[in-house]
């Protein structure tokens, strides 16, 4: 079957025009394997990815059984296959039928998993090994690789029986966005929360830690061509109403307060693991905690993070990070993606806002428009939807909506995040308020002195 031409938009840039000129683009098609929405509120993290894609000329396909209106990423293709992720037959005749020439995933292990399956299948490059993929997705092979790199991890418990103190954090080894995850003050506590986590275990196999009450914090590389880069780092305000019953994060603020310490203290061990796990390109994010001035860690991401944070990367001076998933799964390599040629903007920084909601039936979602034209907004998602039947039984929320805001002025960020609230409004059927925590914003002025 003869390939489709893609025809190409006008891009003003010449930074873009440098990859308009490659052999790569231009009359290829990329398939990106979307996600099969399970529940409301993963359907819209695709959409920027197909656009960015479509922004470079590629002709995008998105794949996944739901009906357009749940997986709005198939509306902004241009075109859509009502074929399950993980039907990896079907898939494989469907793109050999289609030429397809490139495959990606964003945000998730299990479509990545499938992804790698079919790359393998069709021949095609795929950024990740499966190796590579139960390294960083298993907690505690994560934890391990960390060990033998020397780099420091939250202490782990062997066993229910094993328990010594609390509270505790039990969580299902292979999930991620806080899927499966309860704290435990006592036994009782944790022998429910233990039985949650195995549960939501695709492997039903679950890791108990120590709670820790420091600050979480995140740190993003890229590598291309195996150099590897230190993107940014964050930290973490989690909701004030969590107690030990929540592991709700209301925002991630861009970098860390900790950044010159990590950069000192646990950048070399850390670009170290990534060595060892054989990564030529790629993006990875890793999760840690600081805590009485020792950094530690728990789990780790090689795959797209859900803050988005492309767009303030490139605000930053680098490249938009969704670029090396876009070009990898066409080229094979990063060795022709063009490099950013702006100065890096080390001042510059982020607050990147979650609203979870309490529970209830949205019956109304607003303000978001008004968020998204605001001068520093730079990313603004709608992840819930009206007649959305929220409920809070569990560790994690229902995520309704996600917005951030970069400048190099703490005080100007804190005016943003407090207007953008007054706009923002989630109700049920009687106008009761639904969101569930709003930060108090004067931490953010003196958040980096």
């Amino acid at each position: 079957m003869t390939r489709r031409a893609v025809s190409f938009r006008y891009i003003e840039h010449d930074y873009w025009l440098k990859l308009r000129r490659s052999r790569y683009c231009g009359c290829r098609k990329w398939s990106t394997s979307g996600k099969e929405i399970t529940d409301f509120s993963r359907g819209p993290h695709l959409v920027d990815l197909v656009k960015r894609a479509k922004d470079l000329g590629v002709y995008t396909i998105v794949t996944d059984y739901y009906d357009a209106i749940f997986s709005p990423a198939k509306l902004a293709a241009d075109e859509y296959w009502d074929i399950s992720w993980s039907d990896l037959d079907t898939l494989e005749i469907k793109c050999r039928q289609e030429n397809i020439n490139g495959i990606t995933t964003g945000y998730s292990e299990m479509p990545l998993g499938c992804c790698i399956k079919l790359c393998e299948r069709l021949r095609l490059p795929c950024y990740c090994t499966a190796e590579q993929l139960e390294r960083t997705s298993d907690k505690i092979l994560f934890k391990e690789l960390c060990k033998k790199n020397g780099v420091p991890t939250v202490k782990q418990y062997e066993s229910l029986e094993g328990v010594a103190e609390f509270p505790v954090i039990i969580k299902p080894v292979d999930r991620a966005g806080s899927i499966g995850v309860n704290i435990a003050t006592n036994y009782e506590e944790l022998c429910r929360a233990y039985d949650y986590a195995m549960e939501k275990s695709y492997s039903k196999n679950v890791i108990i830690e120590k709670y820790i009450t420091g600050t979480k914090i995140d740190v993003y590389y890229e590598i291309r061509e195996g150099v590897i880069t230190l993107l940014t780092s964050d930290d973490v305000i989690n909701a004030e109403k969590n107690g030990l019953e929540r592991v709700v994060q209301s925002s991630w603020l861009f970098p860390s307060r900790y950044h010159d310490r990590i950069i000192r203290e646990a950048d070399p061990a850390l670009r170290r693991m990534i060595r060892d796990l054989g990564i030529n390109d790629g993006y990875i994010f890793i999760s840690g905690f600081e805590d009485q001035g020792e950094f530690m860690f728990f789990e780790a991401g090689f795959r797209l993070c859900g803050g988005h944070i492309y767009k303030y990367l490139e605000r930053k001076g680098m490249e938009n990070n969704q670029d090396l998933f876009i070009w990898h799964a066409l080229t094979g390599s990063t060795q022709k993606m063009p490099h950013a040629q702006k100065e890096i903007n080390e001042k510059l920084k982020c607050v990147d806002i979650n609203i979870y909601a309490k529970e209830g039936i949205i019956t109304d979602i607003s303000g978001m428009d008004k968020i998204a034209s605001m001068e520093d907004c730079y990313f603004a998602l709608t992840t819930g939807l009206v007649g959305q039947d929220c409920k809070d039984k569990n560790a994690i929320l229902d995520k309704i909506a996600m917005y951030y805001f970069c400048h190099e002025d703490s005080e100007r960020l804190q005016e943003d995040v407090e207007k953008a609230y007054t706009f923002m409004r989630v109700t049920d059927v009687s106008g009761k308020d639904m969101i569930y925590d709003r930060i108090d914003t004067s931490k953010i002025r003196g958040w980096w002195e």
